[in-house]
């Protein structure tokens, strides 16, 4: 082998040798941007975590009170009924003079979830410590009800007594419904 031939294979080597180098620097290059996306994201996905767990934390004693006092469980149609009962008795003990009897409110189909909700609608009239003795009556976190709405306004003939439109509404928990099956 001559000089020249010498020469040319090492310059063929070196240039082989600098290929293979260019060509697992770019891809060990490559595999580090890759390596740092997934460090990065898996970084932003651990603070997520964190907060989400941080946030159930602060919400621990709210699902225990939950537990604690589990809603009623039943169709829309006996909750509504028994929460119109129990307005209307809660308005005579505590001297609250309606104008007309409690008006259950029609089941909201669309509503999903665990728990679904009852709603009854009702104008009383009263003094000032009577209504406010209905109101804390009806208002009742333990029995899953509480007023969704509520408007009071001055009667207009006697300043001492006011009325009060208001909307009361029960969360439940819906009984399970069981298939019937029919032989022929």
């Amino acid at each position: 082998m001559n000089n020249r031939e010498k020469k040319l294979i090492f310059i063929l080597f070196g240039a082989a040798c600098l290929i293979v180098t260019v060509f697992l620097f770019t891809t060990y290059q490559t595999k580090m941007k890759q390596n740092e996306a997934k460090f990065k994201k898996g970084t932003e996905d651990l603070a997520k975590m964190n907060k989400e767990l941080d946030a159930w934390d602060s919400k621990i004693d709210d699902v225990n009170w939950l537990y604690d006092n589990p809603p009623a469980v039943g169709t829309h149609g006996i909750i509504v009924a028994e929460l119109a009962i129990n307005t209307g008795k809660s308005a005579q003990r505590y001297r609250v003079a309606l104008k007309k009897p409690p008006a259950p409110q029609p089941e909201d189909k669309e509503e999903a979830g665990a728990y679904r909700s009852a709603r009854v609608k009702v104008i009383g009239n009263a003094m000032d410590r009577e209504l406010y003795q209905w109101l804390t009556d009806l208002q009742d976190p333990k029995k899953g009800r509480s007023i969704t709405r509520l408007k009071i306004s001055p009667q207009r003939d006697d300043p001492e007594r006011v009325d009060c439109e208001l909307e009361i509404t029960q969360w439940f928990t819906p009984e399970e419904e069981e298939e019937s099956f029919t032989t022929n």
